[in-house]
């Protein structure tokens, strides 16, 4: 067999390449996993599920660490975030939402909704604010707020409320009977 003359190692995140070459010149290449438009697989993966698990960049850098595991910086992980992850969420939101706001169109809607802040009591610097149909249980609209917005803490519920019945009522013109 031929014996190895040289090896090189590529680490990018959670992909490795290395390049062989055996005393007859003879080079292999060999990849961990496949590129996706030249970023590693298991990079856009990773960072996908830290986001869709609720989990934090930071965590999964202290568990990578624990087990001698090679990760992407954080830096490349909000470029991930940024540039591919939210705005596929955003889109499939918004596919969502529009199928979910077409199918209710013609009936009157029976809403509640309610907020739900970053801390509790009258500190709270982002709200999140969402508006259900009663008969089928689903969500027609979240409205994200930041306390700047707003005059206080206590009034983005209100405007949570406001933004979402414009959203559905003018925007969308549904009608809203509860």
């Amino acid at each position: 067999t031929d014996t190895l003359q040289s090896f090189l190692n590529t680490v990018l995140g959670l992909w490795m390449s290395v390049t062989t070459t055996c005393q007859y010149s003879h080079t292999v290449t060999w990849h961990s996993q496949p590129l996706l438009r030249h970023m590693p697989a298991g990079n856009l993966l990773l960072s996908a599920a830290i986001l869709l698990s609720g989990s934090t960049y930071s965590k999964t850098e202290r568990m990578a660490d624990l087990l001698s595991m090679p990760i992407f910086c954080e830096s490349e992980f909000n470029r991930i975030q940024k540039s591919y992850l939210i705005p596929t969420v955003n889109d499939y939101w918004t596919m969502h939402q529009t199928a979910i706001l077409s199918v209710l169109y013609p009936d009157d809607l029976h809403v509640c909704g309610d907020a739900r802040s970053d801390s509790p009591g009258f500190s709270a610097k982002y709200t999140s604010y969402t508006i259900m149909d009663m008969k089928t249980s689903l969500i027609l609209d979240q409205q994200l707020l930041q306390v700047t917005e707003t005059s206080s803490s206590v009034a983005m519920e209100k405007e949570g409320l406001d933004r979402s019945l414009t959203f559905l009522i003018l925007d969308n013109g549904m009608k809203i009977h509860t």
